[in-house]
C-alpha cells in the first residue's frame, strides 16, 4: 500500500478513536441526573474562570512531578529513557484514561509504548507502572484517614465513613506483603499453586520479584515525598473548581471525600469513571448540605480541566509519526 495512504488511514482510524469515546462520555455527561438545563446554565454564567486556571495550573504540576516519579520507578527496573520521552508517554495515557474503563486504560498505553520505544522487557512497565498506580491510590486512601482521624471522628454523622477507608487500607497492606516481604510472598505462593493455575501463579512470582528492586528506603521515601505532593495538588482541582462556582465549603471535606470518589472512579466499572463518580461525589457532598447540582458540576469542571491538561497527550497520539528504523 502507498505509504501515504496508509499514513492518512492509520491517522483517521487515530481520529475515530478519539472521537468515538468522548461522544459517548458527553452523551452520559448530558444525561447525567440533577444536571437541570436551566440551573446549569445559571451557574456557569456567574463562573468565576480565574480559579479554573488555578485547578489548571495545579493539575499540569501535578502531571510534571507525577511522569518525575514514574521515571524514578522505571529507573529501578533498567528503564533508562529521558524524561522529555517518558513526558509524551505519560500524557497520552492520561488522554487515553479519560475514555477507558476504570481510568486505567492509559496506563495500558503506558506499558505499551515503554516496550516498543524504549526497548525494554514488557515486566519493566508493568512493573514501574502498576507501583505508581498502586502507591498513588494508597496515599490518596491514607489521606482520607487521616482527615477523618483529625476532623471528623467524633462526628456520628462521618466517622462511619472511615470504615471503607480502613478496610482498603488493610487490603494494600496485604498486598505490599505478599509484593515486598520475601517469606510471606513464599507463603502467599504456596496458598495461590494450590488455588490458582501454574501459569497465573508464576505471573505473580515474576512480578513479585520485579517488585523487590522496589525495595530501597530513599526510593520509598522520594516516592512518598512525591506522592504527597502530586495527590494534594490534584485534590485541590476539585476545591478550585468549587470555588470558581461560588461554593464555598472547607477544604478538609475535599480532602476526606475525593479520595473515595478516586478509589471508585478507579475501578473498571464505567467509561473514564463517569456515573459512579458523580452518583458518590452527590451522596458525599449531600451530607453537609451541598446540592447535586454543584456536587455534579463540581465532577464535571474537575473532568474538563482534567481533558484539557490532557489534550496536549491526543494531539501528540493524533499526530506523531513513529520512528521508522
Amino acid at each position: 500500500m502507498n505509504q501515504h495512504i496508509k499514513g492518512s488511514l492509520i491517522w483517521l482510524l487515530k481520529l475515530a478513536f478519539l472521537v468515538g469515546p468522548a461522544y459517548l462520555i458527553w452523551s452520559k455527561i448530558s444525561n447525567t441526573p440533577g444536571l437541570p438545563a436551566d440551573h446549569l446554565i445559571a451557574v456557569l454564567k456567574g463562573l468565576d474562570a480565574r480559579w479554573l486556571g488555578f485547578a489548571f495550573v495545579a493539575l499540569m504540576l501535578s502531571n510534571f512531578l507525577g511522569a518525575f516519579q514514574w521515571m524514578i520507578l522505571l529507573v529501578m527496573q533498567g528503564v533508562s529513557m529521558r524524561y522529555k520521552e517518558l513526558l509524551r508517554i505519560y500524557f497520552v495515557g492520561l488522554f487515553f484514561n479519560n475514555f477507558l474503563p476504570g481510568n486505567v486504560g492509559g496506563d495500558v498505553k503506558r506499558i505499551y509504548d515503554i516496550k516498543v520505544e524504549g526497548g525494554q522487557k514488557l515486566g519493566a512497565g508493568v512493573s514501574a507502572t502498576l507501583f505508581d498506580r498502586v502507591f498513588g491510590l494508597f496515599f490518596l486512601n491514607a489521606l482520607a484517614m487521616a482527615v477523618g482521624l483529625l476532623f471528623f471522628i467524633w462526628d456520628p454523622k462521618q466517622s462511619w465513613l472511615l470504615v471503607p477507608p480502613f478496610a482498603i487500607f488493610a487490603a494494600f497492606c496485604v498486598l505490599f506483603a505478599a509484593l515486598f516481604s520475601r517469606r510471606l510472598g513464599l507463603l502467599f505462593e504456596r496458598i495461590a499453586t494450590r488455588l490458582f493455575p501454574v501459569a497465573l501463579v508464576e505471573k505473580f512470582t515474576s512480578l513479585r520479584d520485579r517488585f523487590h528492586l522496589f525495595r530501597n528506603k530513599k526510593l520509598w521515601l522520594q516516592v512518598t515525598l512525591l506522592s504527597a505532593v502530586v495527590q494534594t495538588l490534584r485534590v485541590s482541582v476539585h476545591w478550585f473548581c468549587a470555588l470558581s462556582i461560588g461554593l464555598h465549603v472547607n477544604v478538609s471535606w475535599y480532602f476526606y471525600f475525593i479520595p473515595l470518589v478516586a478509589m471508585v472512579s478507579a475501578l473498571p466499572i464505567s467509561v473514564g469513571g463517569f456515573g459512579p463518580r458523580e452518583w458518590l461525589a452527590q451522596y458525599l457532598f449531600s451530607r453537609i448540605g451541598v446540592g447535586p447540582l454543584e456536587s455534579v458540576l463540581v465532577q464535571f469542571l474537575a473532568t474538563g480541566v482534567n481533558l484539557a491538561v490532557s489534550l496536549y497527550g491526543g494531539i501528540i497520539f493524533l499526530f506523531r509519526r513513529k520512528k521508522i528504523s
